[in-house]
């Protein structure tokens, strides 16, 4: 098969197809649970969220506040944006180590993965700044350490640094890129000599300042999004199986066939080691991507081992700077034109567009569901991209928001449902999530604020006992029934609504105190 593009051209090409898929799918697909969270919660601007810093929401904010909506598409764009800039940065960073088309490649095959190229390439998740600012980070170090004997730049550590603190403010796995850096800089013969510079620490102070939103929001708070994130690390036993399961999920969200040749460059590029003089150049660059990306891979890989939580996608910063070093493997291979090579992209990018075309189209209309209905008999996981567009209404229609009854603000039971009733709703009437996970929607309003009035208590989820189990915060509670969510006007849900009179103004919150500090 012949080439017919330029490097240059043919990662524009990638950019701009994988921009037009991502929007397609952002027009088409409703916002996911954590989407319409912080959404929800990014509405009261805040130097920092319990779940996550705050780069993420204060671009939703921002998006929100520039264009006055909350469509979906429109939210998406700017993280749909730095996911088309991260791709160029992979490209760049992969051409300046290896070559052009390595470039092309680390960048088609980080396109067409799904855990880049459909949720970190999209989503209104920290992932998407976390990929763009660390890619501009380890370009600006690429620049620093290669050709080995370049001087060092005063002005491109200040500027590793300002987006080293961006990448802070997006996700904390930011700082294992750091631990990664000393690693590489410690195991290198040639490279220790830096460690002796100020531009290292000058870096690592900028970083700090860019981050001391998140610190100041925290010392205000009891320091409880360092606890939430710390206890998901806990110690709880021995569990191995955990591992392998963890394992295998990261495979299926990176799409096995990408992941398996992924890994094998990491296990390879490790396995050889430092380079052991400046002329080893080679594997000197194979070594500093390595280190870089050894962190995310590594801690979250072996965490669950001893019970930690450890989500799929958390190894998803450090694979993400292993791709240039697949892009670089393929290069190679395909020099001696590999047919099964070539077989491999086109199966890659052809089974990355069905998946993005099922799952879109499903989630749509849900198709699926009525052409497989025995898959779906224990629900159907697309529901959680659903907006519950059709609950206003139905709410209206029932009489719950006239006047004959009189409806202050909104209580949800789970963070989940609170973050689609919050968003649907448009903040037109505030909300509680009085539960003892009701992440920030703890720190928004102050539950004595409300004593008095009269809530409607809205949810699907711990809503079997809601009435004995607010029994004591209310005077009364009458159950007015069930509202159905519908997709394409067809009931997918229901969802039960409470009414209560009186609330009395306290709730026993977690996090050490009820409502604002």
């Amino acid at each position: 098969m012949p080439i017919i593009f330029s490097p240059f051209s043919g990662v524009w090409l990638i950019i701009i197809a994988g921009f037009v898929i991502r929007l397609a799918l952002g027009a088409t697909i409703g916002l996911g649970v954590d989407e319409t969270y912080v959404t929800a919660v990014a509405r009261q601007l805040s130097l920092s969220y319990f779940d996550h810093p705050p780069l993420h929401l204060w671009i939703i904010w921002l998006t929100t506040y520039v264009t006055g909506s909350e469509n979906p598409v429109i939210l998406r764009l700017p993280f749909i944006l730095l996911f088309a800039g991260t791709t160029w940065l992979s490209y760049r960073l992969t051409a300046r180590l290896f070559s052009e088309w390595a470039g092309v490649w680390a960048a088609l095959l980080l396109t067409v993965s799904a855990v880049f190229g459909l949720t970190g390439g999209g989503w209104l998740l920290p992932d998407g700044p976390l990929m763009f600012c660390l890619m501009v980070v380890v370009y600006l170090l690429s620049q620093l350490f290669f050709p080995p004997d370049r001087g060092q730049s005063l002005a491109l550590w200040l500027a590793a640094g300002v987006f080293l603190g961006l990448g802070l403010l997006s996700k904390y796995h930011a700082v294992l890129l750091v631990v990664g850096l000393f690693i590489y800089l410690i195991t290198s013969r040639d490279r220790r000599w830096v460690l002796a510079t100020p531009g290292p620490y000058l870096a690592v102070c900028i970083a700090v300042a860019v981050f001391s939103p998140v610190l100041i929001w925290n010392a205000q708070h009891d320091w409880v999004s360092f606890v939430f994130q710390g206890s998901r690390g806990a110690v709880s036993g021995f569990y191995p199986g955990k591992m392998l399961a963890n394992i295998a999920g990261q495979a299926v969200w990176v799409l096995p066939w990408i992941w398996l040749p992924l890994i094998w460059q990491f296990v390879k590029g490790i396995s050889r080691g430092p380079a052991r003089s400046r002329f080893s150049g080679l594997q000197d660059k194979r070594w500093f991507l390595c280190c870089l990306a050894s962190g995310p891979i590594l801690l979250f890989t072996i965490a669950p081992v001893w019970g930690a939580q450890g989500l799929f996608h958390w190894q998803a910063p450090g694979y993400l700077l292993v791709f240039p070093l697949l892009g670089q493997a393929v290069a190679g291979w395909l020099q001696f034109g590999r047919r099964l090579v070539r077989s491999w992209l086109i199966f890659s990018v052809t089974v990355f567009i069905v998946i993005a075309v099922v799952l879109g189209s499903h989630t749509a209309n849900g198709w699926l569901k009525t052409a497989k209905p025995d898959w779906f008999t224990q629900g159907d996981p697309s529901w959680e991209a659903l907006n519950w567009a059709s609950l206003p209404e139905s709410l209206a229609e029932r009489g719950f928001l006239d006047s004959s009854l009189t409806v202050e603000f909104l209580i949800a039971r789970h963070w989940i449902d609170a973050g689609k009733i919050d968003y649907i709703m448009g903040g037109t009437l505030p909300l509680l999530c009085l539960t003892n996970e009701p992440h920030h929607f703890a720190f928004m309003h102050n539950p004595a604020d409300f004593s008095g009035k009269n809530a409607l208590i809205i949810g699907r989820q711990n809503m079997a006992d809601v009435a004995k189990e607010l029994a004591p915060y209310f005077e009364t509670i009458e159950f007015k029934g069930n509202v159905p969510i519908y997709r394409q006007g067809q009931p997918q849900f229901d969802v039960a609504v409470f009414y209560g009179r009186n609330f009395k103004g306290q709730y026993p919150l977690p996090y050490g105190f009820s409502g604002n500090k």
